[in-house]
């Protein structure tokens, strides 16, 4: 009876999966509503106007032309919804902003949902391809597709080094390249990998992220310091924010700036010590840091929840309640107000981090044996 309804959920996570790549050749305007409309203007302004990547106003115009005049509605920031991150990120969407917005929205959405989907089958190798299923079939991948948002890169590099990780440590770093697209989000894992004197794969991560550095600061020397000083735009009171440094926006203006980098190198301490506690375990130390790259992150949205599936996925002994407890709450931090988002998103990803080093096992029931399944 359990294995029939194992493969009936088994099914049902397959429609589900099936439907997200479904959504985006449906005729919606969601391509407009969602990041994709930031992305192609920074692939257009990398293209033609380089110096001029990070400045709101040529922003506004070039956004303005992708969307067809439609204005969007973002925080605070002019009525477009800003392109701020890294210059080679604006590379990649290139070739998809010359397939034109409608169409290049849509193939950039099935691009990340292809990456989210390879980064989960390199990271569970060799566990059977139906296990990726309750980390793909997620509310965090559905928030990710009706975003366009670019997590599933960041899977792709984090998975592909899981898979390297034991053969190749230096093709292994280079793959993390890939999750230099959201660099916020890999800080205790590069942390991590300094403390475990992990030089080769820190040598691959390093020359991926040189080569992307050097193929950028061609186009724009400056734009290092441009982004560094939009950047400080995204984190804003009402965001809804799932990480930790965000609590430093509710502090007085004048402490913010000292609150919010005293907040993520807590929280990184923190995840390296729990991942320390496992180490003897290294898909739990793995799945930890993985995870508390989104707590410490200066900078997280429910959308980077897709990055706590992953680790979730790599844990590998999640139960059913793992996975729900995982959409639900990714649902919450969607739907509700700031800062709601910010209180359910600390609960799940220390729920998760917990569950990996084993504190909240004895606590639950234990799977039921083979011969009794």
């Amino acid at each position: 009876m359990n294995e029939r309804w194992r493969w009936r959920g088994s099914v049902a996570l397959l429609a589900v999966a099936l439907a997200f790549f479904i959504y985006p050749l449906l005729p919606n305007d969601d391509v407009i509503n969602s990041d994709w409309p930031a992305f192609a203007t920074g692939a257009r302004l990398i293209v033609s106007d380089p110096g001029h990547l990070y400045d709101i106003d040529t922003q506004q115009r070039v956004e303005r032309d992708v969307t067809g005049g439609r204005v969007l509605v973002t925080l605070g920031i002019h009525g477009i919804l800003p392109f701020l991150a890294p210059a080679w990120v604006a590379l990649v969407a290139v070739p998809f902003e010359a397939l034109g917005t409608n169409v290049g929205g849509r193939a950039w959405i099935l691009f990340g949902l292809v990456c989210l989907l390879a980064g989960l089958y390199l990271a569970i190798r060799p566990r059977p391809p139906r296990s990726i299923l309750p980390a793909f079939a997620t509310v965090p991948t559905a928030l990710m597709l009706v975003n366009a948002q670019l997590d599933g890169i960041v899977v792709l590099g984090i998975g592909a080094a899981v898979s390297f990780w034991e053969q190749r440590p230096y093709w292994a770093g280079l793959a993390l390249g890939l999750s230099l697209v959201k660099p916020q989000l890999v800080l205790p894992m590069g942390m991590a990998l300094i403390l475990a004197r992990k030089w080769r794969v820190l040598g691959g991560w390093a020359v991926a992220g040189l080569v992307l550095l050097v193929s950028t600061i061609v186009l724009s020397p400056r734009w290092v310091f441009d982004w560094l000083a939009q950047t400080r735009s995204t984190v804003q009171t009402g965001s809804r924010e799932v990480d930790l440094p965000h609590v430093a926006v509710f502090l007085p203006e004048s402490f913010q700036a000292a609150a919010l980098g005293t907040l993520t190198v807590i929280a990184v301490a923190g995840v390296l010590l729990l991942a320390w506690r496992t180490r003897d375990r290294i898909r739990s130390a793995a799945a930890i840091v993985i995870a508390g790259g989104v707590l410490a992150a200066p900078h997280a949205l429910p959308t980077d929840l897709v990055v706590v599936a992953l680790a979730i996925a790599i844990w590998g002994e999640a139960r059913w309640f793992d996975w729900l407890a995982l959409s639900a709450g990714a649902l919450v931090c969607a739907l509700t107000p700031a800062p709601i988002p910010l209180v359910f998103g600390l609960l799940l990803i220390a729920w998760v981090c917990s569950r990996a080093t084993g504190i909240l096992t004895s606590r639950l029931p234990e799977r039921a044996p083979a011969s009794a399944r």
